[in-house]
C-alpha cells in the first residue's frame, strides 16, 4: 500500500477530488437472475454474484464486459450491490478498481476499516467501508483512495492525503472564464466540470439558434444559470441579455458530453400571425377582426376532474379567445385515474398549480397528447415534479409487474423525460402574458413548496384557481396572504376542509411530540405515516426543534418517498422559508449523523427491520397507508401493544388510515392483504397543509367573484361549505360534476328568482321615507320595483316589521310565513328548521321533496336540524330610518308612479 503524498500524485488527487469523486470499473457478465428473471446479477471471473442494477436510463446492461458501477455495500465493508453506471471500454485488462477522494467518517484499528463520505456532484451522497486503512488516516480527514476488488470486498491499495488549502487552490484556477450566475445554487458542484460543461452548453444553444436565422443573438447574448445538477445531466437556464422574452433550457449529459436545448416562450398553437400549429385560424387577430369584442366577455370553466370529489384535478378554462387548462392530475386507485382530457378541443396553453400526483400525475399524458402546447408552473413546482412523476412512473411499473388491472401504465420513461424537459418555469408575483392579451400569475398558496393560486384576466373578465393552500404558515411553507388575492369575476376553490375547523397547529405538534416521547420511553415505537412532500418534512423539523424530543436518545428514521422528497429539499434550500435557511447555516435541518436526535435514512428493505429493534420513530410514506414503506412498518407495529401509529392529516374516506381511526383495541383490520389484529395506539393529529372553513370563506370575501365554484372536497364538504355564513346571499355558488359546463352571467339552475337577483342586482339601495300623521310613504326606484325580491315582499300587501340594531327589518307577511314561524315556535322536528329548506322549497338533493314546494311542517328521511335555531327562512329586507320615527305603521299600496 502506498502512501505517497508528493507533487505529482497530490495534484492528481486533487483533479479527483474536482471531477470524479468516485469511481469503479468492475468486469464480468451480466445476466439474469436464474432465481429471478426480473432481476440481473453481475457474475465475476473469479465466481463472486453481485446483485446489479441500471442506474438511470442506462439500457443494453448485459454481457460480458468491463462496466463503471458504484458499489452498495454493508458497513462490515461487503459489496451486496452494483449500481451499473455504463459499459466501459479499457485500452487493456485491468484488475477491478475503486477509486474516490472523499472524507473519513469512522476508523475502526480493531476491525482494520475506514468508512469514507463521498459527496456525488449532487446524487445521494454514499459510505463505502475499505479495509486496511493506513495508521496515518483520522476521523475528518480528506483522502484520495484506490482500493481493489479482492472477494467482495474492498481493500486500499493507494492512500494520499489532501491538504483543505490546495483543494481551494486549484478550485480558484479552474473559475470559467464566463461565471454562470447560479440563482438555485446545487451542492457539491465540480467547478472545472461546470466550466467544461457550460461550453458545451453554450455551443449547442448557439448551434440551435443559428438553424433559426434572423433571430440576432449569439453566445455574448446569453447568461447562463446554472440550476440543477443531477448525475449524469447538468442543466441551465438561459436568459438573452438583448431586449427579448426568449429564455432557454438546455441539458448537457455530462457521461456522453450529449446536450439538447430547448427555447421559449413557445407559442406554436397561437402566434403574432393568429395562425394555430395544426393550419386552423385562430389566435387574438384573426378571432377579434371577425366577431369584434365577442371575446372580451367571454369565460366559461369546465371541470375535468376533482368535481364532487378529489382526484385528478383538471380544469378547461374558455377566456377570450383561448382554451386554457389548469392542472392534469390523477386519481389514486380505480380504473379510470386520468381527467377527461377527450373533452378539450385544441388548448393553447397549460397551468400547473403544484406537484402532487392528484395535480399533476397526468401531466406526461396531456403532453403526449398536446405536445406543441406550451406547460408552466413555479420552480419550486418543477424541482418537486422531478422526484414525485418519477416515484409515480416507478409506482404505476411494479402495479402492471403486479398484474393489478388498476394501475395500469398511463405513461412511459420517455412521455416522463419530455414533459420535465420542456416545463416552463415563472416567479410567483409577477405578471406574465404567455398568450398575447392574456395576464397571468402565479400567487403563493401555502400548500407546500412551489405551490400556487392562478390568477389570469382577458378583456374585461377574470378568474382565479386557488389549486390546494393554506392561510396557515407551517415549518416547510408560508402561509398565503390574503391582501395578494385580487378581485374575480370567477373563483374556482378547493374544498377539502369545507365543514372542519382546524385546532391550533403549535399546539397539534406539542401534542404529537408529547405522545411520541410517551410510547419511546416506554421502550415502544411509532410508525407516523406521512404525506412525503411537505408534512414528512414539518414533521422532521417539529422533533428537531423539540427540547423534549432531545431529552430521550431515540433515532428516528426516514423512509419511501419521504426519503427522496427531504433529500431534494436538502439540496434546495432556497425553496424553503427563511427560519429553515437560518437553521440550516449552523447544522443540517434533515438528515444529519451529529443532529440530535440522529435522523437516519432507510435506504433498502432490508435495513427496516433493524428501525424497529429498538425504541425508535418512524416516517414513512404513504399518509393515508395505502401503499409505500408505511404498510411493511404498520403490518408489525399494529400487533405490537407498545407500539403507536400517528395519523398525521386528511385520509380518504376507503383508506386504512380512515379506518384505523374507528377501530377498539382487538379489532381487526387487513393490509395489502394481510388480515391485522390492531393492539397498538392509534391516534390522529391535524397538520393539514389545507384550509379550513374559516380560512377558505375568508379567501372566498377576499376575491368576491360572482361566480363561486367549489371543487376538491367530499359531499358533504362542498355542501356544508355553501351554507357557511352568508356565501348564498353574496355570490352564485356552482357544484359542478365533471363535463358541467359554467359561464360567467348565466345564473345555476338550481336557484330562484329571488336568489339570482341577490347577487346579480345587489344588497343595498336608497329609499326615502315620508313620514305622515298616520302613516309613512317608502319612495323607491322603478328598478326596485321590476326586483322579485321586492314582488315576493309586495305579494300580499302586508308586511311584518322589527326593529333591529340601527334599523329596522320588514319582511312580507302571509299565511305561509305564518305557518313557517309556527312550526319553527313549535320545537318540532321539521321542514321549517331542517337545513336543506329555504323558507319554500326543498333544497335536499336525496330528498323526494327536492324543488318543490313544502309544507313547513312536514318531514322527510333526509332530515338534517339545523344546527342554529332559526327565526325564519323568509327573504328580509332590511331599511335604514330617520331616528325621529319611534313608531312606524305602514300599508303598502301599489302605484303607477314612482312611489
Amino acid at each position: 500500500m502506498s502512501t505517497n503524498s508528493n507533487s505529482s500524485s497530490s495534484a492528481t488527487a486533487i483533479e479527483i477530488s474536482l471531477s470524479h469523486s468516485c469511481e469503479m470499473t468492475v468486469s464480468g457478465i451480466i445476466a439474469p437472475d436464474d432465481r429471478d428473471a426480473n432481476k440481473l446479477v453481475l457474475t465475476t471471473p473469479d465466481g463472486c454474484q453481485f446483485r446489479a442494477a441500471p442506474l438511470g436510463d442506462i439500457t443494453a446492461i448485459e454481457g460480458d464486459k468491463q462496466w463503471l458501477v458504484i458499489p452498495i455495500m454493508q458497513t462490515d465493508g461487503t459489496i451486496t450491490r452494483m449500481q451499473i453506471v455504463a459499459a466501459h471500454s479499457p485500452t487493456e485488462p485491468a484488475a477491478d478498481k475503486f477509486v474516490c477522494v472523499g472524507r473519513t467518517r469512522q476508523v475502526s484499528r480493531k476491525h482494520n476499516i475506514v468508512t469514507v463520505k463521498i459527496d456525488r456532484h449532487g446524487e445521494t451522497t454514499i459510505r463505502p467501508t475499505l479495509l486496511d486503512p493506513p495508521e496515518a488516516v483520522k476521523t475528518g480527514q480528506l483522502w484520495h483512495f484506490v482500493a481493489q476488488r479482492v472477494g467482495m470486498k474492498l481493500a486500499i491499495i493507494i492512500a494520499e492525503p489532501i491538504a483543505e488549502a490546495e483543494i481551494r487552490a486549484a478550485a480558484a484556477k479552474s473559475l470559467p472564464s464566463v461565471t454562470p450566475k447560479t440563482v438555485y445554487n446545487p451542492r457539491n458542484v465540480d467547478r472545472d466540470k461546470s466550466a467544461e460543461l457550460m461550453a458545451i452548453a453554450l455551443e449547442t444553444l448557439n448551434n440551435e439558434l443559428s438553424s433559426s436565422p434572423g433571430n440576432g443573438l449569439h453566445q455574448r447574448d446569453w447568461e447562463l444559470s446554472l440550476t440543477r445538477v443531477k448525475e449524469p445531466t447538468w442543466e441551465w437556464e438561459a436568459q438573452s441579455l438583448v431586449p427579448s422574452e426568449l429564455r432557454a433550457r438546455v441539458q448537457v449529459n455530462s457521461r456522453r458530453l450529449s446536450a439538447r436545448v430547448y427555447v421559449y416562450p413557445h407559442r406554436s398553437k397561437f402566434g403574432e400571425t393568429g395562425r394555430r400549429g395544426d393550419g386552423e385560424t385562430g389566435g387574438l387577430g384573426e378571432l377579434e377582426k371577425a366577431d369584434g369584442e365577442k371575446y372580451l366577455d367571454r369565460l366559461i370553466v369546465t371541470p375535468l376532474g376533482a368535481a364532487r370529489g378529489i382526484g385528478a384535478s383538471c380544469f378547461r378554462v374558455q377566456i377570450g379567445p383561448y382554451e386554457i387548462v389548469m392542472d392534469a392530475g390523477t386519481r389514486p386507485k380505480g380504473s379510470d385515474p386520468l381527467p377527461a382530457f377527450e373533452l378539450l378541443e385544441h388548448p393553447n396553453l397549460i397551468l400547473i398549480t403544484h406537484a402532487h400526483l392528484d395535480h399533476i400525475g397526468a401531466l406526461p399524458i396531456f403532453h403526449r397528447d398536446f405536445p406543441d402546447v406550451p406547460m408552466i408552473c413555479t420552480h419550486g413546482t418543477r424541482e418537486i415534479a422531478h422526484v414525485m412523476l418519477t416515484d409515480g412512473l416507478k409506482v404505476q411499473t411494479a402495479k402492471q409487474r403486479e398484474g393489478n388491472e388498476d394501475f395500469g401504465q398511463v405513461f412511459s420513461a420517455d412521455d416522463l423525460d419530455r414533459t420535465l424537459f420542456t416545463l416552463q418555469t415563472q416567479p410567483i408575483g409577477v405578471d406574465f402574458s404567455p398568450l398575447p392579451g392574456l395576464t397571468v400569475r402565479f400567487i403563493h398558496a401555502g400548500h407546500i413548496v412551489g405551490a400556487a393560486c392562478i390568477y389570469m384576466q382577458y378583456g374585461n373578465r377574470s378568474l382565479l384557481y386557488t389549486g390546494d393552500y393554506n392561510t396557515t404558515s407551517s415549518r416547510t411553507a408560508e402561509g398565503l396572504k390574503l391582501a395578494d388575492l385580487p378581485e374575480a369575476d370567477i373563483l374556482i376553490t378547493e374544498s377539502t376542509y369545507g365543514a372542519d375547523t382546524h385546532p391550533s397547529r403549535r399546539s397539534q405538534e406539542s401534542d404529537l411530540i408529547k405522545a411520541i416521547v410517551e410510547v419511546v420511553s416506554a421502550g415502544g415505537n411509532v410508525l407516523i405515516p406521512a404525506f412525503a412532500l411537505g408534512r414528512a418534512q414539518e414533521i422532521i423539523l417539529a422533533i428537531r426543534t423539540s427540547a423534549l424530543f432531545h431529552s430521550i436518545n431515540v433515532p428516528v428514521y426516514v423512509d419511501g418517498l419521504v426519503r427522496e422528497v427531504t433529500d431534494l429539499f436538502q439540496t434546495q434550500l432556497e425553496l424553503l422559508p427563511a427560519s429553515v435557511q437560518n437553521f440550516a447555516k449552523t447544522q443540517s435541518p434533515f438528515f444529519s449523523e451529529k443532529s440530535s436526535p440522529r435522523i437516519i435514512s432507510i435506504g433498502l428493505p432490508k435495513e427496516r427491520p433493524l428501525a424497529i429493534a429498538h425504541p425508535s420513530v418512524i416516517i414513512a410514506s404513504s399518509g393515508m397507508l395505502t401503499g409505500g414503506a408505511s404498510i411493511g412498518y404498520a403490518k408489525i407495529l399494529l400487533e405490537r401493544e407498545n407500539a403507536a401509529v400517528f395519523i398525521s392529516g386528511y385520509t380518504d374516506e376507503e383508506s386504512p388510515g380512515r379506518l384505523l381511526q374507528s377501530l377498539e383495541p382487538g379489532a381487526e383490520i387487513e393490509l395489502d392483504g394481510t388480515p391485522l389484529t390492531v393492539r397498538a395506539k392509534i391516534q390522529r393529529f391535524n397538520l393539514s397543509a389545507h384550509a379550513d372553513r374559516v380560512g377558505i370563506t375568508q379567501v372566498i370575501h377576499r376575491v368576491n367573484p360572482q361566480h363561486l365554484i367549489l371543487i376538491h372536497g367530499s359531499k358533504s364538504a362542498l355542501h356544508e361549505l355553501s351554507r357557511a355564513g352568508d356565501l348564498r346571499d353574496k355570490y352564485w355558488i356552482h357544484i359542478p360534476e365533471v363535463g358541467d359546463t359554467i359561464t360567467f352571467g348565466q345564473a345555476p339552475e338550481h336557484l330562484s328568482k329571488a336568489q339570482v337577483a341577490r347577487v346579480d342586482a345587489g344588497q343595498e339601495f336608497d329609499i326615502e321615507i315620508e313620514a305622515e300623521f298616520d302613516g309613512a310613504w317608502l319612495r323607491i326606484a322603478d328598478s326596485v320595483l321590476e326586483d322579485p325580491r321586492w314582488q315576493h315582499l309586495a305579494a300580499t300587501g302586508l308586511l311584518s316589521a322589527k326593529w333591529t340594531k340601527g334599523g329596522l327589518m320588514l319582511k312580507p307577511a302571509s299565511h305561509k310565513s305564518f305557518t313557517v314561524d309556527a312550526a319553527i315556535l313549535s320545537g318540532m322536528d321539521c321542514c321549517a328548521v331542517c337545513e336543506f329548506f329555504d323558507g319554500y322549497l326543498c333544497r335536499g338533493e336525496d330528498s323526494p321533496l327536492y324543488k318543490r314546494d313544502v309544507d313547513p311542517t312536514a318531514k322527510c328521511p333526509v332530515y338534517v336540524r339545523q344546527a342554529v335555531a332559526v327565526e325564519s327562512q323568509q327573504v328580509d329586507v332590511e331599511l335604514e330610518v330617520e331616528p325621529i320615527l319611534a313608531e312606524i305603521d305602514l300599508d303598502l299600496e301599489e302605484d303607477e308612479s314612482d312611489d
